[in-house]
């Protein structure tokens, strides 16, 4: 469960509330003493970042000396790190569909009210997960396919016959192929545009303006998306120009039409992520790869062969696709900030744990009924591998480099995932 409010800074006011789950609306007054609280703090030189109840965890941050959110969570195994990369995100988020200025400068509190509106779904998103990694990891999810070279030439003449540099093709919101200029965006221009993509509209195109919140806040683009086939969305980043049926009616199928092999090609490696002749243990049954240099992450917890993938292969039976990417997920939460550094520094959260230790923890494993999970920092990587519980304890380290080894060796991999 999980309650979000949003307030001016400046006067205390509510602006919006969100939950997931269960959860009832707290009362105007809960919501003032919570915001009192911070205020309290900020005028006696103190930074507030969370708080500790019976049954929740409670997170403040304020934007700019503009904009208090407040995060009411369950506890759910997340430390402060994750939970204010999350209210980061959500900031992150309004100000992609609003702009900063309009964001955090608007006077008129009942307009902004209304407007703040806009971002609800991209909020809720954030709020309830998705399928992308890239908001807990602070990195873009990537996909591996052979046909990525294929596919960054063609985005290439795309991008060039629509005049932009910013050109980019998804696959269930994670990126298969980009051009340089896409890639270079900053992880939270970089995910927030993942985030939006993901959530294709029915229709086949779709013109959005958007905000970059890095790197252009106040000025807005033209995201011009559109499914191609299935889950294969392409994406361009334009100014005034093209028009949406200039795209949709000659620069698409010009440059597309006669590719489509590939792109069919480049679907078979879903709901896998990865090629479909890469193999691993039958014991491994998943794994989180994260690159805290670039900011990518590759994630796969489908691992059987692709004709196996509706069977039992690799244990699919007592742990389904969506509970493997649940474990990783938490195992992610309960190492990323206690031992291993987050992609993104967040001063004040570090814990306690990680402030004691005289050195930096590089490996750790976790043990229990129904699975085991093996975590490594080596060099700019984390991986976090997923075990069937069967799986002898004194292996789980030596399985997990040598799935390092396998997947950051794969040229298929090493595209996106090496520098």
């Amino acid at each position: 469960m999980a309650y979000l409010a949003a307030l001016s800074a400046d006067t205390g006011v509510p602006l919006f509330s969100r939950t997931k789950g269960d959860v009832q609306q707290l009362p105007f007054p809960v919501i003032g003493a919570l915001n009192g609280v911070q205020v309290f703090a900020a005028r006696n030189s103190t930074s507030l970042i969370s708080a500790l109840s019976e049954d929740a965890k409670i997170v403040w941050k304020v934007f700019h000396d503009k904009l208090t959110l407040i995060l009411v969570a369950g506890e759910e195994g997340s430390t402060d790190v994750h939970f204010h990369n999350m209210l980061d995100y959500i900031f992150r988020a309004m100000v992609s569909l609003m702009g900063f200025d309009n964001l955090l400068e608007m006077k008129n509190t009942e307009r902004l009210k209304r407007e703040s509106r806009l971002s609800f779904s991209l909020v809720d998103t954030l709020l309830f997960g998705t399928e992308l990694m890239g908001p807990l990891t602070h990195a873009v999810d990537i996909i591996a396919t052979p046909e990525t070279p294929v596919l960054v030439s063609l985005l290439n003449a795309f991008a060039e016959a629509a005049e932009t540099q910013f050109a980019c093709a998804f696959i269930r919101g994670k990126i298969v192929a980009a051009t340089d200029s896409w890639m270079d965006l900053s992880p939270y221009d970089a995910v927030i545009l993942s985030l939006l993509c993901s959530h294709h509209p029915k229709s086949s195109c779709q013109d959005t303006p958007v905000y970059l919140p890095e790197a252009s806040p106040n000025t807005p683009h033209r995201l011009l998306s559109f499914k191609v086939v299935d889950d294969f969305v392409l994406a361009l980043l334009c100014e005034s120009k093209p028009t949406l049926e200039e795209v949709r009616e000659t620069i698409l199928p010009d440059t597309w039409l006669g590719h489509l092999d590939t792109i069919h090609k480049s679907l078979q490696c879903v709901p896998r992520n990865l090629p479909p002749y890469m193999s691993f243990e039958p014991s491994l049954l998943g794994f989180l790869l994260v690159n805290n240099e670039l900011h990518r992450c590759l994630c796969s917890y489908q691992l059987g062969s692709m004709a196996m993938h509706s069977g039992d292969s690799n244990g699919d039976e007592c742990l389904p696709p969506s509970m493997r990417r649940m474990i990783l997920a938490s195992y992610n939460k309960t190492t990323v900030g206690p031992m291993f550094p987050h992609g993104l520094v967040q001063e004040g959260c570090e814990t306690d744990l990680r402030n004691n230790v005289p050195h930096q923890p590089v490996e750790t494993y976790l043990c229990s009924e129904d699975y085991k999970c093996y975590a490594l920092h080596f060099n700019y990587y984390q991986l976090f591998t997923l075990f069937s519980a069967d799986t002898p304890t004194y292996s789980m380290r030596s399985l997990s480099y040598s799935t390092l080894d396998t997947v950051t060796t794969d040229p298929a991999v090493s595209v996106y995932m090496s520098p």
